[in-house]
C-alpha cells in the first residue's frame, strides 16, 4: 500500500454512548477520508513497453510479499455468438503448460515457493495472478511471459479433461440461487448480437462443442502484450523489477488485434419486458433490470450511491420496506454492473412463502419511482456516500486488493492512467448532490424500460428464502465472475505482513471476559472479533434453532436504541458491526471505535427482542429451513453431518426445525441470551490503531454491568467412530450434478498429530492449484468434477471435527468419482507418500503462512484461535518448527491411524437412482 494510506485520518471522535459526530466535524472527517483514498495510488509508476505492454509498479516499503497480475483486455464480450465461453475456457487452459512447462508445473512451482495462483474471467477482462514472498516473486514473471504467447492448446494436451471441469463448473452454478435468473435477464436486456447478452461461462452447448482449434484461434486473436497490463504490487525494487520485465516481456511481439464488437441495444421499450419460468428451488425470486452506462461515465458513481441507498444495510430503502416493514421478502439487493460497454442495473428480491408477487413487484417499482420523484434527504445521501468512501479504503487494506484494483481499471477505456481513473471517480463522488440521484434514477430506472424476470417454484413446493445459510438475514448475491478452482478453496487471498503475534496482550476482566489485544498503527482502522465459546453446545435439543433465532434478533433493538437507530449509527460511520449468538464483530475507522464497541456490547448485553422483529425472524428462519431442503449441496452437507455426529449438537441443523421455531417466544430468547451470551463464555480480540492499556480500560467500563453466567459448560457424549461403510443416496431430479460428501469422525485441535495431519491433508486434498492427489487425479487428469477436496485438520476444534471430502461430478460420472475418491483415501494408507510430495507440502505450508494474516480481521481470527485452543501467542514459531520436522514416514503413520477408508460415511444428492445410475 502507498505510504499515503498509512497516514492517520484525522476523523472526529464520537462519545461512547453512540451519538453521532457534529455535522462540521463529520464533514471534515469525510474530507480527510477522501484525501486518504485519493492518495492510495500516489506511488504508482506506469510504463508502456515498445510492444504495447502496460506496466504498473506500486512498491510498498517493508512489505514481505508481492502480488503480480496480468490483465488481458478480453472477456466474454469479445466472443462469437455461436462460440461463447471461450475466454473462461481459455483461462483454465492457461495453467496447462507451454513448450517449457508441463501440465502441473505452474501449480508445482507455486506450491514449492509457498505462493498462490488463480485467475478470473469477466465480460471485459481475464486476469491471472500470483502471490509470493518478496524474495521469490520473480518466478511469476517468467511463467507469465512464457504463457503470453506459448501456451499449448491441442486435443492431446489436457483439453478434453478440462472440458469436463468447465461443464461441471457451469452445472455447479445452476445448483445455486440467482444463476439462471441472471442468465435470463441478460437476454431481455441485450439483443442476441450484443456483447453482454450471454453469460461469462458460456452457453452449455457451446462449452460442450468447443474444440482445441476454436480455443486456439481465440487465444491467437487476443493474447498479446499490446492487449495486456502487467501489475506488480508489494515489497520489491521498482527499477530492478522494470529491468526484469523488459528482459522477459520486451522480446514478445505485439499482435494485430481484431476490432471490438460494437454494442447493440433493443429499441426503446413501451413497457416492462417480462418473463416468468418455473424454478427448481422453493423460493420465488424476481430481478428488475435496466440498461445503463459504461464504466467511467459521470453517472457511474451516482448509480453506486443509488445501489447503496436501495439495499446496502438495514437503513436502506428496500430492506426497510420489503424485509422489515411489509415482511414480504427475506432478501433484497441491488447491483450496478458497468463495463467497457453500457451495462445494466439490477434489483433482486427473494420473497417469503405465501406472499403476493404482484404486490412485491409493485413496491420495488414504487421505491425506484420515489428516487426519481422525491429528493433524497441530506443525511441519507451522506450516509450512502460515506459508506462507499470508507469501503474503498477498507477493501484495499491488502497488497492483493490494491493490485486487483489497478488491474481492473487498466482494462477499461480511459483507464490506462489508473491513478487518474480513481481520482476522477472519487472527485465525482465528492461532488455529487441529492439532485444527481433524482436525475439519474429518473433517467435510467424507469419501469417502462425495464426487464422483469420471475422464477417461480413449481406447484407443491413451499416458498422459502434463497440463501440456505445458518443466518437467515444473510444475503445471497448474483454471480459476477468465474474463478478457477481445484482441490482447495481458491478465493483471491491477499498477501499479508510477516510478523509475530507474541506482542499480543491478554487480560481477564473481573466478569470473566478474556480480552486479547494487538496494536497495529499502519492504518486508522480497528477490528474486533468476539466469540462465545461452545455456543452450539449450549443449545438444548427441545429449543433447536434458538441460537440462530436469538442471533438474528440481537441487532433488532435494545433497551437504548431501536434496530433502525442502531443500523443508522454504525452505517453513518461507513464501518460495520454485527452481533449473533456466536459472538460479534466490528470493523471501523479509529475515531469510531467507541461508537462501534458501545453498539456491539449493547446488542449482546441488552437486546429487547421486539415483537415485530421476532415474528419477522420467525418467518425468515422457517423459510430458510424449507429452502435448505431444495438445494442439493446444503441438503447433502447436513445429512452427512447428522449421520456421523448422531445426537451430538454438531450434527443438528443450526436453523432448527420448523415446529420448534414456530413456537419460540421472547422469554425463550431472553433466557438463552442471558445464560449463554455471557462474559465468562466470551473471548474478545481487538486488533488495530489503539493503545492496549486504554482499550482494556475502555472495554472494562463498557462491560461492567455484563453479568457472568452460572450455566455449567455442557458435556455432550462423544460421538462414536463408525465401524462400517455407510452410503446414503438422495435422488434429486432437479439437481444439475451430484454432490458427494464422504468422511468420518475426525480430531480435536489439541491432537498431538495435528501438524502431521496438516501435511497429510496437503498431500491428499488441500494442496494449492491441482498439486494434491485428489485434485491432480480426479479433477485435472480425469476431468470428473470442478471441485474436489478432503481435509481432517481444518475441521478440528474443541469438539472432534470431521475428516470430510467433497466432489461434484456429473451424474454419469458418479460411480467413477466416488470409487476414485475412496481409492485415493485407501492409497494414503497403503504406502508412504514420496519425499517430494511431503517436501512440497511443507514448503507450501510454511511459505504461505503469511497469507493467514492478510488483514486485521485475519489477524484477529488467528489470535482468537490461539486463545480458544490454548496454542499460545508464539504458535507461529511452533507451527514452522512442527511442519518442517514432519517426515514421509510420519505422514504414512498418521494416515493409517486416522483415515478409515472401509468405514466411511458417503452421502450423495443429485440426479441419480438408488444404485447410483443417472436418472432417465
Amino acid at each position: 500500500m502507498s505510504r499515503v494510506l498509512f497516514a492517520v485520518v484525522a476523523l472526529s471522535l464520537v462519545c461512547s454512548r453512540g451519538m453521532s459526530a457534529e455535522p462540521a466535524s463529520r464533514a471534515q472527517a469525510d474530507a480527510d477520508l477522501a484525501r486518504t483514498a485519493q492518495g492510495m495510488f500516489a506511488d504508482l509508476k506506469t510504463t508502456t513497453l515498445d510492444n504495447g505492454l502496460r506496466v504498473y509498479l506500486l512498491p510498498v516499503k517493508n512489505a514481505p510479499t508481492v502480488t503480480t497480475m496480468v490483465a488481458y483486455r478480453v472477456g466474454s464480450a469479445d466472443e462469437e455468438k455461436d462460440q461463447t465461453g471461450l475466454s473462461h475456457y481459455l483461462e483454465h487452459l492457461m495453467f496447462k503448460g507451454t513448450d517449457k512447462l508441463m501440465p502441473g508445473d505452474v501449480d508445482r512451482a507455486t506450491q514449492r515457493n509457498g505462493g498462490r495462483n488463480n485467475a478470473y474471467t469477466s465480460e471485459d477482462m481475464t486476469v491471472y495472478h500470483f502471490d509470493f514472498a518478496a524474495d521469490r516473486w520473480q518466478s511469476a514473471l517468467a511463467i507469465e511471459a512464457d504463457r503470453m504467447r506459448n501456451i499449448r492448446i491441442d486435443a492431446k494436451h489436457e483439453f478434453e479433461q478440462e472440458k469436463g471441469n468447465v461443464i461441471s463448473e457451469l452445472e455447479r452454478n445452476e445448483d445455486g440461487p440467482w444463476d439462471v435468473e441472471q442468465k435470463r435477464l441478460l437476454t431481455r436486456l441485450f439483443p442476441k448480437d450484443s456483447p453482454y447478452s450471454h453469460p461469462v461461462i458460456g452457453e452449455r452447448e457451446h462449452v460442450r462443442n468447443a474444440t482445441a482449434e476454436i480455443i486456439k484461434r481465440h487465444y491467437d486473436k487476443w493474447y498479446y502484450p499490446n492487449n495486456a497490463a502487467l501489475v506488480i504490487v508489494g515489497g520489491f525494487d521498482a527499477d530492478a523489477a522494470l529491468e526484469q520485465v523488459k528482459k522477459l516481456f520486451g522480446p514478445i511481439a505485439a499482435g494485430d488485434l481484431p476490432k471490438r464488437k460494437p454494442p447493440t441495444f433493443f429499441k426503446e421499450r413501451q413497457g416492462p419486458d417480462r418473463i416468468e419460468y418455473a424454478s427448481k428451488f422453493a423460493v420465488p425470486r424476481v430481478v428488475l433490470g435496466f440498461n445503463t452506462i459504461p464504466v467511467g461515465d459521470p453517472d457511474d458513481p451516482v448509480l453506486d450511491v443509488i445501489s447503496n441507498l436501495l439495499t446496502d444495510g438495514r437503513t436502506s430503502r428496500l430492506y426497510r420496506k420489503l424485509v422489515e416493514d411489509e415482511r414480504i421478502a427475506s432478501n433484497v439487493f441491488a447491483y450496478n454492473a458497468t463495463g467497457r460497454y453500457p451495462g445494466w442495473f439490477g434489483v433482486f428480491a427473494e420473497l417469503l412463502p405465501g406472499k403476493d408477487r404482484a404486490k412485491a413487484e409493485a413496491m420495488l417499482f414504487a421505491e425506484l419511482g420515489k428516487l426519481g420523484n422525491e429528493p433524497v434527504a441530506a443525511a441519507e445521501f451522506e450516509r450512502a456516500r460515506r459508506k462507499i468512501l470508507a469501503g474503498f479504503v477498507f477493501s484495499r487494506e491488502s497488497v492483493h486488493s490494491l493490485a486487483d484494483s489497478i488491474a481492473r481499471a487498466s482494462t477499461y477505456p480511459h483507464g490506462q492512467d489508473v491513478a487518474k481513473f480513481y481520482r476522477d471517480y472519487l472527485a465525482r463522488l465528492a461532488a455529487l448532490t441529492p439532485a444527481d440521484v433524482q436525475r439519474v434514477a429518473k433517467k435510467y430506472l424507469v419501469k417502462g424500460s425495464s426487464a422483469v424476470v420471475w422464477s417461480v417454484p413449481k406447484a407443491g413446493k413451499a416458498g422459502a428464502r434463497g440463501a440456505a445459510s445458518a443466518a437467515p438475514a444473510q444475503r445471497s448475491a448474483p454471480p459476477q465472475r468465474q474463478l478457477r478452482s481445484g482441490g482447495a478453496s481458491r478465493k483471491a487471498d491477499a498477501p499479508a505482513r510477516s510478523f509475530s503475534l507474541t506482542g499480543a496482550k491478554r487480560v481477564v476482566l473481573p466478569n470473566g471476559l478474556v480480552l486479547v489485544m494487538l496494536e497495529d498503527h499502519r492504518l486508522p482502522v480497528v477490528v474486533g472479533n468476539l466469540a462465545i465459546r461452545d455456543a452450539r453446545l449450549y443449545e438444548p435439543a427441545d429449543k433447536l434453532g434458538i441460537a440462530t433465532f436469538v442471533g438474528g434478533l440481537l441487532e433488532e433493538g435494545t433497551t437504548q436504541h431501536s434496530g433502525q437507530e442502531i443500523a443508522a449509527l454504525i452505517e453513518d460511520t461507513g464501518g460495520t458491526m454485527s452481533a449473533s449468538a456466536s459472538g460479534g464483530s466490528l470493523h471501523v475507522l479509529t475515531p469510531d471505535t467507541d461508537l462501534g464497541l458501545g453498539l456491539m456490547f449493547e446488542c449482546l448485553i441488552r437486546p429487547s427482542f421486539p415483537a415485530d422483529a421476532l415474528e419477522r425472524q420467525r418467518d425468515q428462519q422457517i423459510s430458510a429451513i424449507e429452502e435448505t431442503a431444495t438445494q442439493p449441496h446444503p441438503r447433502g452437507s447436513q445429512l452427512f453431518k447428522s449421520l456421523i455426529y448422531g445426537d451430538h449438537p454438531l450434527g443438528r441443523p443450526s436453523l432448527g426445525k420448523k415446529e420448534i421455531v414456530a413456537r419460540l417466544t421472547a422469554a425463550d430468547c431472553r433466557a438463552y441470551q442471558q445464560s449463554v451470551i455471557a462474559p465468562n463464555h466470551a473471548i474478545l480480540v481487538m486488533v488495530g490503531d489503539f493503545s492496549a492499556d486504554a482499550m482494556a480500560k475502555r472495554i472494562e467500563g463498557l462491560t461492567k454491568d455484563w453479568k457472568p453466567s452460572q450455566l455449567a459448560k455442557p458435556k455432550p457424549p462423544a460421538p462414536a467412530h463408525g465401524t462400517v461403510l455407510v452410503e446414503r443416496i438422495v435422488s434429486d431430479p432437479a439437481a444439475a450434478q451430484v454432490h458427494i460428501f464422504l468422511g468420518h469422525l475426525g480430531i480435536t485441535r489439541n491432537n498431538p498429530d495435528y501438524y502431521k495431519l496438516l501435511v497429510m491433508d496437503n498431500v491428499l486434498g488441500t494442496g494449492p492449484g491441482f498439486t494434491d492427489r485428489l485434485s491432480a487425479n480426479l479433477r485435472d487428469r480425469q476431468g470428473l468434477a470442478y471441485t474436489v477436496t478432503a481435509t481432517i485438520a481444518s475441521g478440528a476444534g474443541v469438539e472432534p471435527g470431521l475428516f470430510s471430502g467433497y466432489i461434484n461430478p456429473a451424474a454419469k460420472n458418479f460411480l467413477q468419482a466416488r470409487d476414485g475418491f475412496v481409492g485415493e483415501i485407501a492409497r494414503m494408507c497403503e504406502a508412504a507418500p514420496t519425499a517430494r510430495e511431503v517436501d512440497d507440502a511443507k514448503k507450501y505450508l510454511v511459505g504461505s503462512l503469511p497469507f493467514k494474516f492478510t488483514t486485521m480481521s485475519d489477524v484477529a481470527g488467528q489470535l482468537l484461535a490461539a486463545e480458544r485452543y490454548g496454542l499460545g501467542f508464539d504458535f507461529l514459531e511452533k507451527y514452522r518448527k512442527e511442519i518442517e520436522a514432519v517426515t514421509p514416514e510420519e505422514v504414512f503413520a498418521v494416515a493409517k491411524k486416522y483415515l478409515r477408508p472401509k468405514a466411511l460415511t458417503i452421502v450423495a444428492v443429485g440426479p441419480i437412482d438408488k444404485d447410483g445410475k443417472p436418472l432417465k
